[in-house]
């Protein structure tokens, strides 16, 4: 992932083409399908299903309709696997280890690592390179989860190209819309929320196992506070400063006025032209190689 200089992407076997021309994410209550072409007459407006279940059949027969009804046969794709499917840990070096250490040591905690895992997993790493401090950030994610994304997206006709880790995709679009670092976003979905934090030296993130659909079903006030007060213990826990918000809540109007009420948000990131819903579609379609 070349917005963080040195990410790569997961150790997932793709064909090396031209830029794929979808971006595509799958959630346990929706799919969303972005095209990323500049070619008008490949284009689509941004296609969003949601789910009342995580039935994957409904899913495949979704994502087969648009794919034949907007002739996306073949068509590479790049998507992300869930924060909830992977994972990402960061280890922190003095600046000055020679690359060979470096190396020695990046091999030694990827062995560690696999090791602790009962299952097969995919991984990869990149680094970030501070002032006084080298901190190298593994990600990981269960194969089983990449592969069932991979073999989903190829059942339907399509080819997977890229597939990236949406923590990774959050944070790539704070680099790309140059936000000033270090920052922090909070990216709202349906089933689950993501408070990352960025800066030269240090990834972090939680993920927080609030229902932004269980809201939206009956618009429970003490729900909504529970969520404010955890994201609070967040901030101050993790001395976070510039955050930002993102997401499928930003369309609700009452709630971005309580949030920013409730929360020192600095502003809202959009989607480019897409609803709020394709923040991670959009910043997946723009991504570079």
């Amino acid at each position: 992932m070349k917005l963080l200089k040195a990410v790569k992407k997961l150790n997932f076997p793709v064909l090396r083409r031209s830029k794929p021309q979808l971006a595509l994410q799958i959630g346990q209550r929706f799919i969303r399908l972005l095209t990323a072409s500049n070619d008008q007459n490949s284009s689509f407006p941004p296609q969003e299903v949601l789910f009342e279940d995580a039935d994957e059949i409904k899913k495949v027969s979704a994502l087969k309709d648009l794919v034949s009804k907007y002739r996306l046969q073949g068509k590479g794709v790049i998507t992300c696997i869930p924060a909830t499917d992977g994972i990402l840990k960061l280890y922190k070096y003095p600046s000055t280890i020679s690359q060979k250490d470096l190396e020695n040591a990046i091999s030694w905690i990827i062995k560690r690592e696999i090791a602790q895992i009962k299952e097969d997993a995919v991984y990869d790493y990149f680094i970030l390179r501070g002032d006084k401090l080298l901190s190298v950030a593994l990600v990981m994610a269960r194969a089983e989860s990449v592969n069932k994304l991979a073999d989903l997206i190829r059942s339907v006709g399509l080819t997977p190209e890229i597939i990236d880790y949406e923590i990774l995709a959050i944070v790539n679009y704070g680099i790309y819309h140059t936000l000033p670092i270090p920052f922090s976003i909070l990216y709202i979905d349906y089933d689950y929320s993501i408070l990352t934090t960025y800066s030269i030296s240090n990834l972090g993130y939680s993920v927080i196992h609030w229902s932004y659909w269980d809201y939206i079903k009956n618009k429970n006030e003490d729900l909504l506070e529970s969520f404010f007060a955890e994201v609070r213990n967040l901030i101050i826990i993790n001395d976070m400063h510039n955050i930002y918000v993102a997401g499928v809540a930003l369309s609700d109007e009452d709630f971005v006025e309580n949030l920013l009420e409730n929360l020192p948000v600095l502003g809202v990131l959009d989607a480019g032209k897409s609803p709020p819903s394709f923040f991670i579609p959009y910043i997946l379609s723009i991504r570079e190689r």
